[in-house]
């Protein structure tokens, strides 16, 4: 089986990185919290010291941190991944991220003969835990061929969607834009119906047998989950600012995409209060 690392062991992350373990996978581990690591530690996992020694162990790298600004640091830090001099690595980037950023990082690549495929995922925790979440992987066909393993330890529904890096970064947007503006103008109806008396439970209800039924309406509860219990504040807005950016990069007016990006904190707010006051339920 393959020897991989895995930097990045929050939310999504770390199931990943469990379920490479189980996957009978040599894996080792990178975060800068220790909690994390001493779980992963348990189940199997080496730990490395630093980033700069990683390259050298493992030909595959995972890396599932938060955002651009981590992954800056976590390639092209002074003791980033692209301070060592080994060769024949390939990174999987499974952050959600612009693809002029994996551009980038493709770049970087090529001079150190290295590969990157951008493989965001969708599922949630819940699809990390179990095993079944979707990823977009965009990049060289044969590296995608070569690391199927990987790939299915982690995932159930497996796309390649282009021969170049950052085509995975666009699918994972183009996804996220969908949903997200969707939610957010759910939100919206929900607040109109309770304005005029009309219950939500009654307007989900009726939506679902109706032209307006979606995702989210039949996994109302995910919603309320994922604001409530995601350690990162932006998470409903920061995609969509990713797609705003992406789009402007090609000419392009995302305008839904932006006002839904500006809104999303006022009304996750409001969801918020609004599920921690039983009164207004």
């Amino acid at each position: 089986m393959m020897d991989v690392a895995f930097i990045g062991l929050g939310d999504m992350g770390e199931p990943m990185a469990h379920n490479l373990l189980a996957a009978g996978m040599g894996v080792t581990v990178f975060d800068t919290r220790k909690e994390p690591l001493d779980l992963a530690a348990s189940k199997g996992a080496s730990i490395a010291r630093t980033l700069a020694e990683i390259p050298a162990k493992c030909g595959v790298i995972g890396l599932c941190v938060w955002s651009e600004e981590q992954l800056e640091q976590v390639l092209f830090g002074e003791t980033g991944l692209f301070s060592s001099d080994a060769a024949n690595v390939t990174l999987l980037i499974h952050s959600t991220v612009t693809p002029q950023f994996v551009e980038r990082v493709a770049t970087a690549c090529a001079e150190r003969g290295w590969t990157v495929l951008d493989a965001p995922v969708s599922g949630g925790r819940a699809g990390s835990v179990a095993g079944t979440l979707t990823l977009m992987v965009g990049g060289d066909k044969q590296k995608f061929d070569d690391c199927a393993p990987y790939f299915n330890a982690v995932g159930k529904n497996i796309f390649h969607v282009g021969s170049r890096p950052g085509a995975g970064a666009v699918a994972k947007l183009c996804n996220n834009l969908m949903a997200l503006c969707n939610i957010f103008a759910l939100a919206e109806a929900i607040k109109l119906a309770a304005a005029y008396g009309v219950e939500e439970n009654v307007m989900l209800g009726a939506a679902k047998v109706s032209t307006g039924n979606s995702w989210w309406i039949e996994n109302w509860g995910f919603f309320d989950n994922l604001i409530l219990t995601h350690p990162q504040p932006d998470v409903l807005s920061k995609d969509l600012w990713e797609a705003v950016q992406a789009g402007k990069e090609k000419g392009l007016d995302l305008a839904i995409a932006a006002i839904a990006a500006s809104t999303a904190p006022r009304l996750t707010a409001e969801r918020i209060a609004k599920l921690k006051d039983p009164a207004s339920r």
